[in-house]
């Protein structure tokens, strides 16, 4: 009855010590009681629960369930299991003041606002999962004094103290030990707890936040999941002045959103951390909590969607950026957002955002070849439902103009050639849709290609229905498919194998901001301390494939200022506008593209350009190592070859 549907029985065992033991058992039978004598004794010595399964002679494999829920919980949709006399002895027997406070760290938020019109509803935060095996033996075997203590902890700081003390686990387990667990274990407070010293401050340290954050009313209650970013969140709160501190309600209500937030200040998988974080929160939440999220909502609808779209216009605006400093490479698009929104505010980033999606951008140059990618699965139909693969240029730009959104913007163009899918969806009611399915690599199917789908947009970016939304899980399905195994990688190869053929086909962004957001931009560069080159100043950009080359053999005897050869390589069969890159006549890598174009012009055409390293990180990426700088001597040009003025505007994927 309690079990998980399968045909292994499950086994709650009450011990005399205290603890509860949840069991799996492969080979016993229920009710077969003679298999509850050996697996006591074999765990007896494991009271930190470190053992997950073993297995015995005369009873077999058995799993360790820790993460089981310590109240078994039938599977079946009736309440007359609670009749059960057996099940009544065993809840009885449980330590009710432990399992009143568990079930009060359970409590359900506040419900997120909705914005947008009609009204979105964001997906609310996951309910905890706290009353396992394992949390409850933590608590329930404690010594008297430790346990008075640790008790008076969790409901004086719950919110701090809880996820030091216990799991917070992804689900109830029933399966097998893997805890799916999270806990920000940390001896420190732990000690303050049992020893009755001084909690506050060992929690403000822990969690890097002021004394008066720790006291506030907002972490008086248990808030957040095992997924909710806690100490960015805490960072937000400690920011913020004492006297504009949300209360928990108002801090519930708005939390999807501001993970939403929180998401544009880092980039992926690198975590690099914002400058000034204090002011970059401060910055945003001027107008007060609640005052800036509902004038937001106001102003741009569906915030979870606003927010969403403000990486597009973050990237041109790094491009934008690019040109202006003269860099192959340029602030990340966290770093443009912080400071953005340090000097700005949230609502003036979304503002610009705003303003740059009305204008819409689009590519440019029809003299440029037209390059159609492969297909994953081109065209599906199913039950007068249509999807149809957008793979060539013009069809991202019809896109963009039928359904009035950032689809034509150069940044899809990239992303679809580095292996992005868009699709255009329809449905039998007229209904229409832009869907963006983003790979990831998957090692749970022998290194397979993943798509998942990450926007779901319809016309002028609003909301879609259920059925679409259906729709849209229906062909992620269909591209996941074993099948189009082959069909995804070659995807995926497009970008990779035919570099100089798709990048020649890359259309040259306009790297456009408005008046307005090109002063904010400028207020933004000077608020990350980044100085604009002077006017000798060509390029300013990381050697191109240095790994391949003599770079890493000589690496001890680099240092900046060093002249560096700048030689035209027109012969070369990949790209015959390449710019080699010589060291006292070794060859150490390239002029990366598609800035190399422009460099090779001016040097066939004479001018004097002279380069030099500016900078080495010996523990970075081979790719990211060394730096150099490109300049074009005084009267050493023509009043046509003003630097800068031919300098090709970068196209930069996103996140780079």
């Amino acid at each position: 009855m309690f079990g998980a549907g399968d045909t292994q029985p499950r086994l709650w065992l009450h011990l005399t010590d205290g603890r509860v033991l949840a069991l799996r058992l492969g080979n016993a039978q229920p009710g077969d009681d003679d298999v509850i004598a050996p697996v006591v004794k074999a765990l007896a010595g494991d009271r930190d629960g470190r053992c997950h399964s073993l297995e015995l002679d005369d009873v077999g494999y058995v799993h360790v369930l820790y993460a089981a829920p310590v109240l078994p919980q039938t599977r079946n949709w009736h309440a007359g299991f609670v009749f059960d006399p057996d099940f009544q002895y065993f809840a009885a027997g449980l330590d009710a003041e432990v399992m009143r406070l568990l079930s009060t760290l359970e409590r359900l938020p506040t419900p997120p606002a909705a914005t947008g019109n009609p009204p979105n509803e964001p997906h609310p935060e996951r309910t905890r999962y706290m009353a396992s095996v394992r949390n409850y033996n933590r608590l329930a075997t404690l010594p008297p004094e430790r346990r008075e203590r640790r008790f008076q902890a969790l409901e004086r700081f719950p919110a701090l103290v809880a996820p030091v003390l216990l799991t917070l686990h992804h689900s109830p387990n029933l399966h097998g030990g893997k805890r799916h667990a999270w806990r920000e274990k940390n001896e420190a407070v732990e000690a303050a707890i049992d020893g009755g010293r001084d909690l506050v401050g060992a929690l403000a340290s822990h969690w890097n936040v002021s004394r008066g954050l720790v006291r506030a009313p907002v972490n008086a209650a248990m808030w957040g999941g095992r997924e909710t970013p806690r100490r960015r969140l805490l960072a937000v709160l400690d920011a913020l002045p004492d006297n504009q501190r949300p209360s928990l309600a108002d801090f519930e209500r708005w939390m999807p959103y501001l993970r939403a937030y929180l998401n544009l200040l880092e980039d992926g998988e690198n975590r690099i951390a914002i400058p000034r974080p204090e002011e970059v929160h401060r910055g945003a939440f001027r107008l007060g909590w609640n005052r800036t999220w509902k004038t937001a909502a106001r102003r741009h609808g569906n915030l979870l969607m606003t927010l969403a779209d403000c990486r597009d216009f973050l990237q041109a605006a790094q491009e934008r950026a690019a040109v202006l400093l003269r860099q192959s490479f340029c602030p990340g698009i966290d770093m443009l957002a912080a400071g953005w929104i340090a000097c700005h505010g949230l609502l003036g980033l979304l503002g610009a955002s705003t303003r740059w999606h009305r204008q819409r951008p689009r590519m440019q140059g029809n003299r440029l070849p037209r390059v159609t990618l492969p297909t994953v699965i081109g065209r599906h139909e199913e039950h007068g439902q249509n999807a149809e693969e957008l793979v060539t240029r013009d069809r991202l730009v019809q896109e963009g103009e039928s359904m009035h959104h950032c689809a034509d913007s150069p940044g899809y163009w990239q992303a679809t050639i580095n292996g992005v899918r868009l699709f255009h969806l329809t449905r039998p009611d007229g209904e229409r849709a832009t869907a963006e399915y983003r790979p990831k690599y998957s090692g749970e199917s022998g290194h397979d290609i993943h798509y998942q789908l990450v926007q779901l947009r319809g016309p002028c970016n609003q909301a879609t229905s259920p059925e679409m939304r259906n729709w849209a899980r229906r062909i992620e399905a269909v591209l996941n498919d074993p099948e189009c195994g082959n069909s995804r990688w070659a995807a995926m190869r497009a970008g990779e194998e035919s570099v100089a053929e798709y990048v020649e086909a890359l259309d040259r962004p306009l790297a456009w901001l408005d008046a307005k957001s090109e002063r904010q931009l400028n207020t933004v560069l000077e608020w990350l301390e980044i100085k604009r080159p002077g006017p000798d100043v060509v390029l300013v950009a990381r050697v191109a494939g240095y790994q391949y080359h003599e770079g890493s053999a000589i690496e001890s005897r680099l240092a900046v200022d060093q002249p560096l050869d700048l030689v035209p390589e027109p012969d070369n069969p990949h790209d015959p506008v390449a710019v080699r890159l010589l060291w006292n006549g070794r060859m150490i890598g390239y002029v990366p593209r598609p800035w190399n174009t422009d460099i090779a012009a001016r040097l066939l055409a004479g001018e004097r350009l002279t380069a030099r390293i500016t900078a080495f990180h010996p523990d970075a990426e081979p790719w990211q190592r060394l730096e150099f700088t490109v300049v074009c001597q005084a009267g050493a040009m023509g009043p046509e070859h003003r630097p800068g003025e031919r300098f090709p505007p970068p196209h930069l994927a996103a996140g780079q």
